[in-house]
């Protein structure tokens, strides 16, 4: 006698419900990911502006990018200038929390970083 292969009920909705939680952690953190590329090409793009601006110039070029992007959350204060050792490190951190269902929630902890030596 052959035995039959295939699904079950069962295993067709347990792997339907697997697959609805993981489109559903896909559509809570993709636009943290979104938002750190986009800031992280700000941050490249004020860099090769050149690294011989003032501390105040580049966060007003932060903010303006910030604003083209329609970046939410991140503002200019939030962006960390460091000019040591003849390198220009830009840094900003990307906190986002998002509510799944019930309890649960999920936390995306990013930091977006560019550095370039100082001209």
């Amino acid at each position: 006698m052959q035995r039959e292969n295939g699904f079950t009920l069962i295993t067709l909705m347990f792997l339907l419900g697997l697959a609805v939680i993981a489109a559903m952690v896909a559509f809570k953190t993709a636009p943290a990911y979104m938002n750190y590329f986009t800031v992280k090409s700000s941050l490249e793009n004020i860099i090769a502006d050149g690294t011989d601006q003032s501390n105040q110039e580049i966060r007003k070029s932060f903010a303006a990018r910030l604003n083209v992007n329609f970046i939410e959350g991140i503002t200019a204060e939030d962006l960390e200038i460091d000019k040591e050792e003849g390198v220009l490190t830009l840094s900003v951190p990307i906190t986002s929390k998002e509510h799944l269902f019930g309890g649960v929630s999920i936390s995306v902890d990013l930091e977006a970083k560019a550095s370039a030596p100082i001209k």
